[in-house]
């Protein structure tokens, strides 16, 4: 007869303490940001973003503690309807959705707005961990693959309909995901050569780059021309490279959107347009100013001038790293990026240590899902990378995004400290 056994651990102190950090930060930097000295009857008044985010603050730790109280069954049960709500959400902001910025991706709900692309990244970590916790699943198969793919792939294209690029390459970050659960590391290699191959087709002429291709791949062929398998996969790849690198330079031309082109070229270090100075790159100089302008030790809170008096746009939102770095200086910013990585290194150890594929398949995308915004909204903010609009997580203003993060890491705890839990 079987019975079950339950066996509980603690909540994971680390990550917790590193989450309600970082929550503290985000509140602390969106009322910098706003703040201008006055104490007033207004100083409490909900036009204000921080205390907005305060607000959802509260509603994230309340919603956070919550999900500590389900059981883990109670959230393998759930994956598969969380994921069908979040898609249904992304059909529906296609329909009725407001647009803002080019980027049809909120529901007006009246009170507040929604943004569904953001759930979309929690319900799609929770889909695939339950298609992996199925039973004899090996994922060798084409079948298994398809199917996996198909998962990531739908709110992928969703998204992508709503013109939010920066989501959409957090939907593409799920393939280490995929590559810890087994898949080639060719596949990782070959994103690596579609992206340099794409770096230099806007850099150098498109034609230079097919002739270095044509003379590279005959090279390799000819070396390897015994090896008829090998030599159909250079074949291959010879013909997909040029082809690629045509369709980029087309795409990059005919088909983005100006302002999406100006900031890849103000990365890239190209000559831009006069309207494109007083946009994109005006907006990413500014943020570069703010951060330099905090030296070694930052100004001091409250006392950063590029941030507060809005020379730096979406200083809340997008470029929240700008006001830590004028304020806090190097110093500040550097243990901020700590406090990230050892949050990330830690969840990565309670992913290996999970005794369920679902548990290792679900904290391992949480990790991804992190990853790949920490690095991408620092990286526009000093430059290295064009500016497409993500969340700093648990720091950016937006009730959203904050809701989505705790959602993740409540869900990541509450695995980890139920991992143990047998049935005999």
């Amino acid at each position: 007869m079987k019975s079950s056994k339950r066996a509980y651990d603690p909540i994971d102190s680390t990550v917790l303490y590193c989450y309600l950090f970082l929550l503290l930060v985000g509140i602390m930097s969106i009322f910098a940001t706003e703040y201008n000295g006055d104490v007033t009857a207004t100083f409490f008044s909900f036009k204000h973003s921080y205390i907005k985010q305060a607000l959802w603050a509260l509603i994230s730790g309340l919603m956070f503690f919550s999900i500590l109280g389900f059981d883990r069954r109670i959230l393998q049960l759930i994956s598969y309807p969380v994921y069908v709500l979040v898609i249904f959400m992304l059909l529906l902001v296609l329909l009725i959705g407001q647009t803002t910025k080019g980027q049809q991706n909120w529901i007006n709900l009246g009170a507040f707005k929604l943004q569904p692309s953001e759930f979309a990244k929690f319900g799609t970590a929770m889909a695939l961990a339950k298609y992996f916790d199925t039973p004899n699943m090996r994922f060798v198969s084409r079948r298994e693959y398809m199917t996996a793919l198909a998962i990531l792939g739908l709110p992928l294209v969703l998204v992508a309909g709503q013109g939010d690029a920066g989501s959409c390459l957090v939907f593409a970050a799920f393939i280490f995901v995929l590559n810890r659960e087994g898949l080639s590391d060719l596949v990782i290699f070959l994103g690596l050569y579609v992206i340099l191959v794409s770096v230099l087709s806007l850099l150098i002429s498109q034609y230079i780059i097919i002739g270095i291709s044509l003379v590279f791949f005959s090279f390799l062929i000819y070396w390897n021309w015994l090896n008829k398998s090998l030599v159909k996969i250079l074949a291959v790849l010879m013909i997909g490279t040029c082809l690629y690198t045509y369709s980029v330079s087309y795409i990059f031309t005919h088909i983005l959107e100006k302002h999406q082109s100006d900031r890849i070229n103000v990365v890239l270090g190209k000559e831009i347009s006069k309207e494109a100075v007083r946009g994109v790159a005006y907006n990413l100089n500014q943020s570069k100013i703010a951060i330099g302008s905090g030296g070694f030790l930052g100004k001091g809170y409250l006392q950063g001038t590029q941030t507060r008096y809005n020379y730096v746009p979406e200083t809340s939102t997008d470029f929240i790293f700008s006001a830590i770095g004028e304020e806090w200086g190097f110093i500040g910013t550097v243990f901020l990026i700590i406090v990230y990585v050892v949050m990330l290194q830690r969840l990565l150890l309670l992913a290996e240590r999970q005794r369920s594929p679902y548990g290792r398949v679900y904290i391992y995308s949480v990790v991804a899902i992190f990853f790949t915004h920490v690095v991408i909204n620092i990286g526009m903010t000093i430059g290295l990378l064009p500016v497409i609009g993500i969340p700093l997580p648990l720091i950016s203003y937006g009730g959203s995004s904050l809701i989505s993060f705790t959602f993740m890491i409540a869900t990541a705890l509450k695995l980890d400290s139920e991992r143990r839990m047998t049935m005999r």
